[in-house]
């Protein structure tokens, strides 16, 4: 997705629906010219929807939100005061940074609404444009498709971090009709995620219609991995099993397979693997790696995890310096099994006296540098890994455990680790124990991918990983919803409708 494509894009979006979209949310309205000139052929809904996903983009990686939100809490990482002091209180619980600060701009869900405004305007507009301004004629049905999966994955996204939220379905062209809203009950959202998802699996082809947008845009195969993580926060094991049926039992039919080779599959953190069932594009050829800050600080999540000779910009004197290594306690309860091939490739021990007995997670260290041998402008070029099929198959085997098929959701798990080079586990493995097999055989084979603390809550395991968050699901206690995180002051403004999320009332 090349960066000339975003241009119309960026430029509908910018004058028409961002300050629409804020308007609704928290900020004043900006006014701009009308869209009516612009949904005319194919290369319009295009350009929108390069727009929605680079928006999309911009959402999950402002801050490393999407590590922040899913790795985070869950301690994936060993974050310190010294290391990264407004994060690190966030593994405490703390998310509304009440004794450092600078944690407001995660709190707010502003980036995810502006995507989610030109979803719905992609979801109204691309249906009206003419079949004949289609050069290919499955391109309408495949770009509303798109549009669909977009709004659903991000309604879905939003409300497991915040819980309840706004739900809006139209877009709002004429700032004169914007009205201010409050927010929607998580039930009511995830419903709407689903019938968006269904939209999404009836539009979208198997397989990208080219073979060059596999994982980075949706296909069906996408939506269907998207409809069962829904189901399975909603625990909803019946219907999640459903949903993985088909994907894990004929990949090839989706243009997919299970990776085997260990080189192939240590090269998959980069992206577009074959296992790829959605991935966010981060390619430095495409200028959408991860560069410098308004600060001139090298981003992305290589530049919290790597040093030398990973990253020639940071040679540590001590694990302080490095903002976010693999939580020791983490790593070592998650791979405690000698001969890990997983462990063996995204990790490393250092050996260094001044480092020793730290892990650097080395998953995301597809490093270019700009200025060449001099070394000092490093880019990433390793893709958000959202859904791929060694997810899908641990969610079915977490879904068939749920619902009494446990021989089965062994033989999936023993899949996964076969491929790591681990012993398969017998029948002495079941009930509770097998179920917990199940949980962090996903913490080992999705190491850092934005999964753990999803996956800990929904299994309640998580006080296995973060007492912080003990019982934070479960009604009555005194934690309950402080997994929600909190929305910041400024969506207050001038919205009397708007509402702290429960847990956070009188905390702030």
């Amino acid at each position: 997705m090349k960066q000339s494509r975003y241009v119309i894009a960026a430029v509908l979006l910018c004058a028409i629906v961002f300050g629409s979209c804020k308007r609704i949310l928290e900020l004043e309205p900006k006014t701009g010219p009308t869209s009516l000139t612009f949904w005319k052929n194919d290369k319009d809904a295009l350009a929108g929807l390069m727009g929605g996903y680079a928006l999309t983009r911009e959402a999950l990686m402002d801050e490393n939100r999407f590590f922040v939100y899913g790795d985070i809490t869950a301690n994936t990482f060993r974050v310190t005061y010294y290391s990264d002091y407004s994060i690190h209180q966030i593994a405490n619980g703390e998310l509304d940074g009440v004794y450092y600060g600078y944690l407001e701009n995660l709190q707010n869900w502003t980036l995810y609404y502006k995507a989610i405004a030109q979803a719905n305007l992609l979801v109204q507009k691309i249906p009206t444009i003419p079949d004949n301004a289609f050069a290919i004629g499955a391109q309408k049905a495949y770009y509303t498709g798109e549009a669909h999966f977009l709004r659903a994955f991000l309604y879905f996204y939003i409300s497991r971090v915040w819980g309840d939220v706004p739900l809006i379905l139209e877009p709002v062209e004429d700032l004169s009709q914007a009205k201010n809203i409050g927010r929607e009950k998580q039930s009511v959202v995830l419903a709407q995620c689903l019938k968006d998802v269904e939209s999404a699996i009836q539009l979208l082809p198997e397989t990208p219609i080219q073979t060059n947008d596999r994982g980075v845009r949706a296909s069906r195969a996408s939506a269907l991995a998207l409809k069962a993580h829904i189901y399975a926060w909603m625990k909803d094991f019946p219907k999640c099993e459903e949903a993985t049926r088909d994907l894990v039992a004929s990949p090839g039919k989706y243009g997919l397979k299970f990776i085997t080779d260990s080189a192939e599959y240590n090269q998959m953190p980069i992206g577009r693997s074959m296992e790829a069932l959605f991935e966010i594009n981060i390619d430095e050829k495409q200028n959408e790696g991860s560069g410098p800050d308004y600060w001139g600080s090298f981003q992305g999540i290589g530049s919290k995890t790597l040093y030398v000779p990973y990253l020639a910009t940071r040679e540590p004197r001590n694990p302080d310096n490095v903002p976010w290594m693999a939580h020791k306690t983490t790593y070592e309860n998650v791979y405690w099994e000698d001969g890990d091939l997983r462990a063996q490739l995204w990790f490393e021990k250092d050996p260094n006296s001044y480092m020793e007995g730290n892990y650097m997670v080395k998953k995301y260290a597809n490093i270019t540098y700009r200025d060449g041998d001099v070394r000092k402008a490093p880019r990433q070029s390793n893709n958000l890994l959202v859904f791929r099929l060694s997810d899908v198959i641990l969610l079915r085997a977490e879904a068939l455990f749920k619902t009494g098929k446990e021989a089965e959701a062994r033989d999936l798990v023993n899949k996964v680790r076969t491929r790591a080079r681990l012993e398969a586990l017998d029948g002495t493995t079941a009930g509770d124990d097998l179920y917990y097999f199940i949980i962090t055989e996903r913490q080992r084979e999705l190491f850092a991918e934005g999964h753990a603390f999803w996956d800990l809550l929904r299994s309640g395991f998580i006080n296995d990983f973060n007492a912080q968050f003990a019982n934070a699901t479960e009604m009555g206690s005194d934690r309950y919803g402080k997994n929600y995180w909190p929305i910041p002051r400024a969506l207050f403004k001038d919205n009397l409708l708007m509402k702290q999320t429960p847990y956070w009332n009188g905390r702030l």
